[in-house]
């Protein structure tokens, strides 16, 4: 009998004990971070930029990283800017940075750097500017799993219409155009170039 006592009086103790245990797990408080939440940002300041021939631009690019998030500040900010072909299909490298080491390609090899305004400061500046750096460019950056991209476009100004009075104003067909425009070391305009010039009078 005492021992049938030991044992239900052992068996409330430990019943108590997990009763306790399972009161205080229970009223624990857990955060749960967003899954889908941004953890980083990416934003150009300007849609459009306006620049010469020959002259400097400054690409507008800025990041921002949750702090809070997990892994933040652990990797190496990786940026990435790239040149976007006329149809998106395609992506020209442009120019990568990611800490100390930094890398320019083709056409564009020391003619661009980061401005480097503050820690965030992912503007490029392009020096010396030629007709083919007219277009879309895409400013990218990586923090391990995270990325996000802002789309820039840089439009040139001073574009000239050329008038051929000896072959007519419109005796030109587009591949004609094009080269009468190489020869006079410019470029033919591009429809928003047109729209623009239209809507300015």
């Amino acid at each position: 009998m005492k021992s049938l006592l030991l044992l239900v009086l052992i068996s409330i103790c430990w019943a108590d004990h997990l009763s306790d245990n399972y009161t205080l797990d229970h009223d624990r408080v857990i955060h749960l971070q967003a899954e889908n939440g941004p953890r980083l940002l990416v934003e150009a300041e300007q849609a459009k930029v306006f620049s010469h021939r020959g002259g400097n631009v400054t690409l507008p690019c800025k990041f921002y990283r949750d702090p809070t998030a997990f892994g933040s500040g652990i990797h190496k900010i990786r940026i990435k800017w790239t040149k976007l072909t006329s149809d998106y299909l395609k992506e020209v490298d442009v120019f990568v940075s990611m800490g100390y080491h930094k890398k320019t390609y083709g056409g564009y090899q020391g003619r661009v750097f980061l401005k480097g305004g503050s820690d965030n400061d992912a503007s490029l500046v392009i020096t010396d500017l030629t007709l083919e750096d007219y277009g879309r460019y895409k400013c990218e950056v990586i923090e391990g799993l995270e990325d996000d991209t802002a789309v820039v476009a840089l439009d040139l100004q001073g574009v000239v219409f050329p008038y051929f009075p000896r072959l007519g104003r419109y005796n030109l067909n587009f591949h004609e155009a094009q080269q009468a425009c190489l020869d006079q070391d410019a470029v033919i305009a591009s429809f928003d170039q047109l729209y623009d010039a239209w809507r300015g009078g």
